[in-house]
């Protein structure tokens, strides 16, 4: 009998120390409360129409030139709430729109903070469910007019890709860019499968200190880097659907091949939010 007691015992002291031993980790639930950050910014996308104007704004743009096929445009109209509490980032076939010879265009969408709600550090989070076809990808970003500037540095401008996912594959990727988009650009990423990513709504996020940054898929820390330097200047929040009828953009590296015939495609989101470190 007390080598059953005893074996009760030793079982509830093993669950305990298992239990002490797991990292604390963020998971997201639809509460604005998150133990040790305060509340700064927010978008649940319950409207219809137009994203709110007062903290967004979007872009017309042939954001993917190519000479060599149809292009990938932003336009307007392809990013709006739907009524549902959802932001719809769209991607279709368009009509050629800059006279060259191409026989169409493809289009998507961008939505971004700049000038009207930056910051530096915090952690920025978003929930969506990612596009289900091939040829394009869904985007969260974080940017900065300094990444244009040229010193072997991070420090004063960073692109943050939180996220970049596709319609075909369970692969996602984080990276950062820095100094610049010419020869002289530098970047790190960090690509990794996360089966059933494509299925349903799921949690984004960054937590960016000045020492670091940590990303987060569901909660569950997917990468942790300080590479470039970490950037110390404001950065503003980007939504965006991309589409490239580039050779790199259309490989199984990337986005794969485009098939027109399942457009339109659909990037979901449900929210936007971001939060300061309480002290």
């Amino acid at each position: 009998m007390r080598n059953i007691y005893k074996l009760i015992s030793i079982t509830i002291l093993l669950m305990f120390v298992q239990s002490s031993c797991k990292e604390d980790k963020i998971v997201s639930t639809n509460s604005d409360e998150l133990e040790g950050w305060e509340l700064v910014f927010k978008d649940d996308f319950n409207g219809s129409g137009l994203p709110n104007s007062a903290l967004w704004n979007t872009e017309l743009s042939n954001r993917r030139n190519n000479t060599n096929g149809p292009d990938g445009w932003w336009l307007p109209e392809t990013i709006y709430q739907n009524g549902e509490g959802e932001l719809v980032v769209e991607v279709k076939q368009i009509e050629n729109r800059n006279n060259d010879d191409d026989a169409y265009d493809y289009a998507s969408g961008i939505l971004q903070s700049k000038g009207k709600f930056e910051q530096t550090f915090g952690r920025f989070e978003i929930r969506a469910k990612l596009p289900q076809e091939s040829g394009w990808w869904g985007a969260f970003w974080l940017f900065s007019n300094g990444i244009e500037n040229v010193n072997n540095s991070g420090e004063d401008g960073t692109e943050i890709d939180i996220m970049e996912g596709f319609g075909w594959t369970d692969n996602m990727q984080h990276a950062l860019h820095w100094d610049g988009y010419g020869t002289n650009h530098k970047f790190e990423e960090h690509k990794f499968e996360k089966p059933g990513i494509r299925d349903g709504f799921h949690t984004f996020a960054l937590e960016w200190s000045e020492t670091e940054y940590i990303f987060f898929v569901d909660g569950e820390e997917t990468w942790r880097t300080s590479a470039g330097g970490v950037s110390k200047v404001p950065a503003w929040i980007v939504i965006s659907g991309e589409i490239s009828t580039e050779s790199w953009a259309i490989s199984n590296y990337w986005a794969n091949q485009i098939d027109a015939s399942k457009f339109p495609d659909y990037y979901l989101i449900d929210y936007v939010k971001v939060y300061n470190k309480i002290d």
